[in-house]
């Protein structure tokens, strides 16, 4: 089975001021490259969606397989799709749909849902304390049926779908780090770029945010809906 992980990181960022997917998680390490390590670490091929600020990711991130949505200004699902697009086209049975500001998932969380997508017809959705959450695990087929679903946004694509919830115990699977604030309340600092490629792992920060700090935000969001401007343009 050919996984294939889709980061999701084509939109403005408005709010956080400097483009999500370089914006420093741990170790040096950006968001991006963070969670591409940690979809490697489950097994799957990883792809990142770009758009704006796609010059500069691309510089950050050399040898990562990145792909250009050129209507990411359209509405969050026409660059999912232009990501599902190449999923598809590298083989994929499994495809698993994840924003860039989500970077606190774990591989052991990963590995689980795709041993449950084997049995699953279309869509599997984590969701943490009755939360829906990321990433979203699609079939070939559901990868399939989304990418030819219309519309620009992504949510009335996935009504359509046929959604297995499942329970984990990983908070980071709800935690979106989409403002300033949250990011604060997490790292104790201001958002600010990772370094480049040669510098990494020379950042003074420690292994991450504590675990606390993602269970509590994970918790506040627990029972209610997860944000979806992780996915959005916003």
């Amino acid at each position: 089975m050919k996984a294939v992980a889709i980061i999701l990181a084509a939109g403005e960022a408005r709010r956080m001021g400097h483009p999500k997917a370089l914006i420093e998680h741990e170790g040096g390490k950006s968001f991006l490259q963070s969670l591409a390590s940690t979809f490697g670490k489950a097994g799957s091929m990883v792809l990142g969606v770009v758009g704006k600020d796609s010059e500069a990711v691309r510089e950050q991130h050399p040898g990562m397989e990145l792909v250009e949505a050129e209507r990411w200004q359209e509405g969050p699902l026409l660059s999912i799709k232009a990501g599902l697009e190449a999923a598809l086209e590298a083989g994929a049975d499994v495809v698993l749909l994840h924003p860039v500001d989500m970077p606190a998932l774990r591989a052991s969380t990963l590995k689980s849902l795709l041993k449950m997508e084997q049995d699953a017809d279309e869509l599997l959705r984590p969701e943490f304390e009755g939360a829906p959450g990321w990433p979203l695990v699609l079939s070939r087929s559901g990868a399939e049926r989304l990418r030819a679903a219309d519309g620009s946004q992504l949510e009335p694509a996935l009504a359509a779908m046929k959604v297995r919830r499942v329970p984990v115990k990983d908070p980071g699977v709800v935690v979106n780090i989409n403002t300033p604030e949250t990011y604060e309340r997490l790292f104790g600092t201001q958002p600010r770029l990772a370094p480049p490629p040669k510098r990494r792992g020379t950042s003074k920060r420690g292994t991450g945010p504590a675990t606390s700090n993602v269970a509590e935000l994970g918790g506040e969001l627990g029972g209610g809906s997860a944000p979806m401007a992780a996915a959005s343009d916003e």
